[in-house]
């Protein structure tokens, strides 16, 4: 009887064991993405004028405006510039855009700005036009 009931009690402890571990890994993989949807292929050219860096996230990632071309005057564009692992980005940096190349499209990010507003920016890298 006592056999029957430490299996009972193992099988208990072993079920909410694997109930926590199947949660841990679906929640990462949930977050995994941290709101940003990629698309399988590039998109349009967002802009060939450089861009100003406002936020960099925990991720190493960029939020940035648009700057116009020869002053530093935002335009109201805001895209999102992926962390790479070789370029590291800070506040206030400009990224240039060199000739020939633009801004495209490679996706979306979701975030909530600090006023609690729903914002989705394209997520951009910089390619050949």
């Amino acid at each position: 009887m006592a056999k029957k009931i430490l299996i009972y009690i193992a099988g208990i402890i072993t079920g909410v064991i694997l109930v926590i571990l199947f949660a841990v890994v679906f929640t990462r993989n949930n977050s995994a993405n941290n709101g940003i949807t990629l698309f399988e292929q590039e998109g349009d050219c967002v802009s060939d004028n450089s861009f100003e860096v406002f936020q960099v996230l925990d991720t190493g990632d960029a939020l940035a405006n648009e700057i116009e071309k020869g002053f530093s005057v935002a335009t109201g564009v805001t895209v999102l510039f992926l962390n790479d692992g070789k370029t590291s980005y800070y506040d206030d940096q400009v990224i240039k855009i060199p000739s020939g190349k633009c801004a495209k499209q490679i996706g979306v990010f979701k975030y909530k700005s600090n006023a609690g507003l729903e914002r989705t920016v394209p997520v951009v890298e910089i390619r050949n036009k």
